[in-house]
């Protein structure tokens, strides 16, 4: 009889410790998630206009900011170039890269230089957690361009990058997100066809997005 009650006794002690034991690890994990804060993005948009492309267009940039503020800034020749980040510029090169080769123009220097001609303007604007922004670029057709002299004119299209980065919290980070960054170029639009050209690329939006921060 003793040793039953010794067995029962011993049952009692291995079930309570294991009842504090859970009760414990509850704590700590109650005190982890309390002790995490909603994550605070820096968000870039980076806009592009090729200096061969604004000899013809103006790039148009609109955006509204986590804080329901809207802004507009016009990108043209003669702009002073902001710098590309260095992601930014890798993801750059690599896409350049391509549409050369993809082109036939990996050899042809004069082709290189153009795609390195590039006006870059850097929009950033601070984004929390659950909060959304949006933007759009549009390109808008100069009424002072020269006719080009020659029968054919290079042309690469306006483009933009967007990228962000966690500045606060301490959240799962999803500053990494689906970058856009599209390049495309025409290597001879035939200047016969510009009337048609310009037309073509008035007031067309050349991205467009909106996203929400989790």
């Amino acid at each position: 009889m003793k040793k039953i009650i010794n067995w029962m006794l011993a049952i009692i002690m291995v079930c309570g410790s294991s009842v504090v034991m859970s009760s414990c690890g509850d704590d700590d994990e109650d005190k982890k998630d309390s002790q995490l804060t909603p994550n605070t993005y820096e968000v870039t948009l980076s806009a592009v206009l090729p200096e061969c492309t604004a000899e013809f267009f103006t790039l148009d940039i609109e955006y509204t900011g986590a804080d329901g503020n809207a802004s507009k800034a016009t990108m043209k020749a003669g702009d002073k170039s902001d710098a590309m980040s260095e992601k930014m510029k890798k993801l750059y090169d690599e896409r350049k890269e391509f549409v050369l080769t993809l082109g036939g123009w990996a050899d042809n220097k004069e082709k290189w230089a153009l795609f390195d001609q590039l006006i870059v303007k850097n929009f950033t604007f601070v984004v929390p957690a659950g909060k959304s922004f949006n933007y759009k670029a549009t390109t808008k057709v100069r009424t002072d361009f020269t006719q080009p002299s020659g029968k054919t004119f290079p042309f690469i299209e306006p483009f933009v990058y967007l990228g962000s980065k966690r500045i606060s919290g301490n959240s799962q980070d999803n500053s990494i997100f689906t970058e856009r960054l599209g390049l495309s170029a025409q290597d001879a639009v035939e200047t016969e066809n510009l009337a048609a050209f310009i037309e073509m690329y008035d007031g067309k939006v050349i991205a467009e997005d909106a996203r929400t921060m989790n």
